[in-house]
């Protein structure tokens, strides 16, 4: 059978990605890397696969993954104390629940958001259930002038059925992230096929490999080995505008004060 993304292969790696917007390589702050030399062996088998840089997104999730800024850079710091790493090529931001413990921090302007650079914060929701808040969180990010991202919307049980409910959020002024894996089958039929559709409507703006652990990094050479997905997003992804001269002196994790409406 042919694959839903078959075409001419024209890249036998991930270098088309440039940036990886949304993993978890940063060591024992969530589900993600649970040492150091795990983030850095993570860290090195992406590279081969010739990713530049990354932007690690470590959960905040009140309850489960209670991440602040100071417990994200703890992390990052200790990474790069191993690690003869330029400060750009590994940067952080976060992963935040959509709950309404982000909608109050939201309201709070001395609670630090941790941002992609240029003013864009990665949001998910729970898999099972959709937030009754989504839009109210997109609302006032965008209110801010923050660019939320909806993070692997494919793997959402609820718009499985019809994806076709997500351009409601792209609308509002939401990206959409995807997982690398989605594309390949990983998850399941389900997710590909959500991946398909959005790709087809000009959907999908960014594309992550939301690395956790050695299980993702290994299915990630097995499906790259097998089949380039590239020619499907190459020409419509984000990613690159993510991509820093390693010669800037850009701090991990912040938005400008004023423009974007916080300081971290």
């Amino acid at each position: 059978m042919l694959s839903i993304f078959s075409r001419k292969r024209k890249y036998n790696d991930l270098s088309w990605l440039q940036v990886d917007v949304h993993n978890h390589l940063l060591p024992r702050v969530d589900d993600g890397s649970a040492s150091v030399s795990q983030s850095l062996d993570l860290l090195a088998a992406l590279t081969d696969q010739g990713i530049k840089q990354f932007i690690a997104t470590p959960h905040v999730w009140d309850g489960i993954y209670p991440n602040n800024k100071e417990s994200i850079q703890r992390a990052w710091e200790e990474l790069h104390q191993h690690a003869d790493l330029p400060r750009n090529r590994l940067r952080y931001a976060a992963e935040y629940m959509v709950s309404e413990q982000l909608l109050k921090d939201l309201d709070n302007p001395l609670v630090p958001l941790l941002c992609l650079a240029g003013g864009y914060v990665l949001i998910e929701m729970p898999l099972m259930n959709e937030s009754p808040l989504i839009k109210d969180v997109i609302q006032k990010l965008t209110g801010r002038g923050i660019t939320p991202i909806l993070a692997h919307p494919e793997r959402y049980i609820y718009y499985q059925h019809s994806p076709s409910m997500l351009k409601v959020f792209k609308d509002m002024g939401c990206l959409i992230q995807v997982n690398l894996l989605s594309c390949y089958g990983y998850y399941g039929p389900r997710e590909k096929n959500v991946v398909k559709y959005l790709a087809r409507k000009n959907m999908v703006d960014l594309v992550g490999t939301n690395v956790h652990d050695v299980r993702h990094m290994k299915a990630i050479e097995h499906y790259v080995r097998k089949e380039d997905v590239s020619g499907v997003f190459r020409e419509k992804l984000r990613n690159a505008e993510f991509l820093l001269d390693l010669g800037m002196e850009v701090r991990p994790g912040e938005i400008l004060k004023g423009k974007y409406g916080s300081h971290v």
